[in-house]
């Protein structure tokens, strides 16, 4: 059931790289209450949306809710237009950042006014049709969502590992710095896959806490195959492309999302994993030397 389970994810995922799929972010800055916890969750905010800027070119499909402006109407209003924008080939990246709240049954984003269930949240996020979706909510208590916002072609992050974890958490600022961080890109493809951010930040909250001589309060989690595929900031800032760079851009970015997922599929394809993996390897070096040609020119 679990290799079925992950094979559809996969399958979902290549489906969104066969079409010319775009990427979409939801950054939301909850409420700090505490004026250091407001400064703080802004200033990361902000610095999630600038990574979002670089990796696209601008800020037409970056949606941002933060402080005051961060309401639960605001955000099913959001969620709503992504519902009404998106198509089922697009991606969806979405960055909860501010304080949650557990109380054993239900989990609640910390919004001005009134707050947004978890449940109600996970509706909204299955309303919208991006097959391939990222949601890494930063918050205290995230933990409690992380099952029940699991979904085909979505992965799903959290700074906790359960509702119980309730201290302010240190995710965000790791997770921001980790967007930007060449150190973050292992593959050196010059792009930071939700794996590559994930692994990267939880390093760094465990170094923060054994620096500070603390017993760590938080433990972040990931669950999803698609995290491995799912290209979530670039390094270098978007730039116009000519029609040619745009295809072979485009091309690149199908190819090594195939590859992902044929990594996924390794040992259900056995004998037949290498050929077809040599097989990518190499179209995607020769479109690789395309790019650099034509960036030359």
């Amino acid at each position: 059931m679990r290799a079925l389970a992950s094979f559809c994810c996969a399958a979902l995922v290549l489906q969104a790289g066969l079409a010319r799929a775009e990427l979409y972010y939801l950054i939301v800055g909850g409420l700090g209450g505490d004026p250091v916890y407001a400064e703080r969750f802004a200033d990361d905010a902000s610095a999630m949306v600038a990574a979002a800027e670089r990796t696209l070119g601008g800020a037409e499909r970056i949606r941002v809710l933060s402080g005051e402006e961060a309401t639960r109407d605001a955000l099913r209003a959001s969620l709503a237009e992504l519902g009404e924008n998106t198509e089922p080939s697009d991606r969806l990246a979405v960055f909860l950042v501010g304080h949650g709240s557990y109380d054993g049954q239900e989990y609640k984003l910390n919004l001005k006014g009134e707050d947004i269930g978890g449940s109600e949240l996970g509706d909204l996020l299955a309303a919208v049709p991006a097959q391939s979706q990222l949601i890494v909510n930063m918050t205290s208590a995230s933990g409690s969502v992380l099952e029940s916002w699991i979904a085909d072609g979505r992965a799903v992050i959290t700074a906790t590992r359960s509702g119980a974890e309730r201290n302010a958490t240190r995710f965000a600022e790791h997770w921001a710095e980790a967007l930007s961080a060449e150190d973050a890109d292992v593959n050196k493809n010059g792009s930071i896959s939700a794996q590559e951010a994930f692994d990267y930040t939880a390093s760094r909250v465990a170094d923060s806490f054994a620096a500070d001589g603390a017993l760590a309060t938080e433990h972040p989690e990931l669950r999803g195959d698609a995290a491995s595929a799912f290209e979530v900031s670039r390094l270098t800032a978007r730039v116009a492309l000519t029609p040619e760079l745009e295809g072979l851009n485009s091309r690149l970015a199908e190819l090594e999302e195939q590859v992902a997922v044929l990594r996924l599929r390794r040992e259900e394809l056995g004998e037949d994993y290498l050929p077809q993996l040599q097989e990518l390897l190499v179209e995607l070096a020769l479109v690789q030397q395309q790019i650099d040609e034509a960036a030359a020119e």
